[in-house]
This record gives structure tokens, C-alpha cells and sequence, in this order.
């Protein structure tokens, strides 16, 4: 199981910007694994705060903790940073506000060893306040996966809830960056990286891209990885300009689906995914509270944005069965161009 060269079986990477509240507690999570054969790779991505001296401290207190300070900015950057600087043979990302159950790493390495994976994915709990929601890929644990299985893996990083799948579960995370481990030298052949040309979305395209690329897959339904939810989340936050990166992924996984030959289930699913871009925006971006434009300012946007073929396709093809029933109306809206109405609704709804 463990690597003869002595090189660490496993490299946790943590992209870290301004984590200095929640560092200590990730990196101990991550510090306490029950199995040792790891190294943690803290990528301090240009914080303000204290987070580069926690980092150096927790260094200091063990040896498997490599700091790297980045001056180029962006979770995308930090992790390709981590990639690089990798010497495991698998490869796993944590968020440096989320932390993991202790036994994970124990868990992936044991049956690692009988399976021989590409890639291992696990579920995650949903931390946001009080509440908590636990988050499936699917029903049941899945040693390998068959080549159904891994499609149907594929369609939910675009569509969690497709309606064509015959079991349901909640699914919240297919498309982010942890909860899996990688094979590194998977990653390494192929050239798969996280785009530094998109801020938003920039794990579920490098997903997208990089499952075609792995053989054998397993997965378990515990939920070793815990998402926090926090009140300044991307979520949560304005994001000026957000149209541009929600078209630079459309526009690269519209070449991923032509490229691939991909069939109407991965069309109809990722023009949800599109149609949801376009949700994102007007939550995000035109609509917020912090956008200070005048209404005018944001209905000439929304009418220009609805000219872009990126969402005018998606929103025209749009299988109806994949969204709700205030989605489907909003569909309906956003179709007939009803931009006045769009934004009266929306000035009233955060």
C-alpha cells in the first residue's frame, strides 16, 4: 500500500485564503488521520490575514506539512500548485474552511488496495448554520464502477437530479474538487488542470474534462467530508461580471461535448447546468443587493445576456422535466424575453 521510494501515498492539498478562523481545525482533521502515509500541502493564495504564519506554525509541528506561498491568486492556481508540487500517488483537496472525518484516508488506502482505483469518491455532509444535510452520489456503496455507473457520474456533475435516473438520492457535490482522490498520475498524463480563466465553476469543469480519463472508480456513501457553508460564501457573495466565466465554462464544455460525441441524456443535462449559469447571474450578479446599478442599467444587461447564444440555446432546448415548477416558470419568462417582469420579481426575491 505504501509507496517503497518513501514518497507519501497520499498528498492532501489545501488552497488557503484568509482561512486564518478555520485553518487549525482542517489541518488538524487532517494532521489526526488514522493513516499516516501522507503529506499536506498548504497553498497560501494570497491572504491578508494571519493564514501564512498558521500555516508556517503548523509546519513546524510536523514534518508531513509543506507551506507554499503563491503570489499568482485564485483556487485554481493554488490547487495546479498542489498538483505540481504533489509526491503521492493519489491526490485529494480540502477546503481550508471544511474539514474531514478522521478515518477517511484509512478507508480510501484499504480498499485502494484491492481495487487499485483511478479514482475514489465519498460523500459529504452539508454544514450551513444548524442545519446539516449528508450528500449522496448514490444509493448504495460501489466497489467499481460499471461503465453506466461512471455516465451516469458524469450527467451528475451536471444535472445532481436528472429525472431519467431510476433511484434518488440528494446530491449537492458531484462536480467540486474534494470528496475524490486522484490518481496523480492520471492528472499528470493527461495534462488535467484547473482553469485559471474562471473563478466560478472552475472544479466541475475540470471534472467534466478529467472523468473520460479514469478506468476504475469506486465509491462509498459514507460521509467523511464535512462542507461549511459560510455566511461569505461565492454563494452567497456578488460576483460582478460573473456572465464572463459562466461563458468561458459553457463555451468549454460545449467543445467537451461535441469533441466527445456525447449523447442527448449529457445534452439535455448540461443545458440544465447552462440554464442554471444563467439562474446564477441574476442571483449573483445583476440582482444582488450589492449591485449598485440602476434598474435600467441591470434590464439592458439582462436583454443583452439573453441574446448570447451561450444561454439563448440552452434556454430554448431546455428539457422542462430537470427543473422545478418556479424554475419552469422562470424558463418561461426568460424564453419570452419578459425582462420587465424577470426584474420586478427579482428586485423583491435574495
Amino acid at each position: 500500500m505504501s509507496v517503497s521510494s518513501g514518497l507519501p501515498f497520499i498528498s492532501i492539498v489545501v488552497p488557503v485564503f484568509n482561512a486564518a478562523a478555520t485553518l487549525e481545525k482542517c489541518v488538524g482533521s487532517l494532521i489526526a488521520q488514522t493513516f499516516s502515509d501522507i503529506e499536506i500541502i498548504l497553498v497560501n493564495n494570497g491572504s491578508t490575514d494571519s493564514s501564512l504564519e498558521i500555516c508556517r506554525e503548523l509546519s513546524a509541528k510536523d514534518n508531513r506539512i509543506v507551506v507554499y506561498d503563491l503570489t499568482e491568486k485564485g483556487v485554481s492556481a493554488a490547487r495546479n500548485k498542489g498538483v505540481e508540487f504533489a509526491a503521492g500517488e493519489f491526490i485529494t483537496f480540502v477546503d481550508a474552511d471544511d474539514w474531514m472525518d478522521l478515518d477517511v484516508c484509512k478507508t480510501f488506502a484499504d480498499l485502494n488496495s484491492k481495487n487499485n482505483y483511478d479514482l475514489f469518491c465519498y460523500s459529504a455532509k452539508y454544514h450551513k448554520g444548524k442545519m446539516t444535510v449528508q450528500s449522496f452520489l448514490f444509493a448504495d456503496d460501489v466497489e467499481t464502477f460499471t461503465e453506466k455507473q461512471k455516465e451516469e457520474l458524469q450527467i451528475k456533475v451536471f444535472a445532481p437530479h436528472a429525472p431519467y435516473f431510476d433511484y434518488k438520492v440528494n446530491t449537492r457535490f458531484a462536480g467540486s474538487a474534494w470528496s475524490k482522490f486522484y490518481r496523480r498520475s492520471v492528472l499528470l498524463e493527461n495534462n488535467l488542470r484547473f482553469s485559471s480563466e474562471t473563478i466560478i465553476s472552475e472544479d466541475c469543469l475540470f471534472n467534466t474534462l478529467a472523468l473520460d480519463h479514469f478506468r476504475k472508480i469506486g465509491y462509498t456513501r459514507k460521509c467523511f467530508y464535512h462542507y461549511v457553508q459560510q455566511k461569505n460564501s461565492a454563494q452567497n457573495s456578488y460576483r460582478p461580471n460573473s456572465d464572463k466565466y459562466f461563458l468561458f465554462v459553457i463555451k468549454e464544455m460545449r467543445k467537451w461535448l461535441q469533441n466527445t460525441g456525447k449523447d442527448q441524456r449529457f445534452v439535455d443535462a448540461a443545458n440544465c447546468l447552462f440554464v442554471h449559469y444563467l439562474f446564477g447571474i441574476l442571483k449573483e450578479d445583476l440582482f444582488h443587493k450589492d449591485n449598485k446599478c440602476s434598474y435600467g442599467v441591470k434590464k439592458r444587461a439582462l436583454k443583452n445576456i439573453l441574446l448570447m447564444d451561450e444561454f439563448s440555446s440552452p434556454l430554448k432546448k431546455a428539457n422542462k422535466s430537470f427543473f422545478s415548477i418556479p424554475e419552469k416558470i422562470l424558463i418561461i419568462l426568460l424564453q419570452k424575453k419578459q425582462v420587465g417582469i424577470i426584474s420586478f420579481i427579482l428586485k423583491f426575491v435574495r
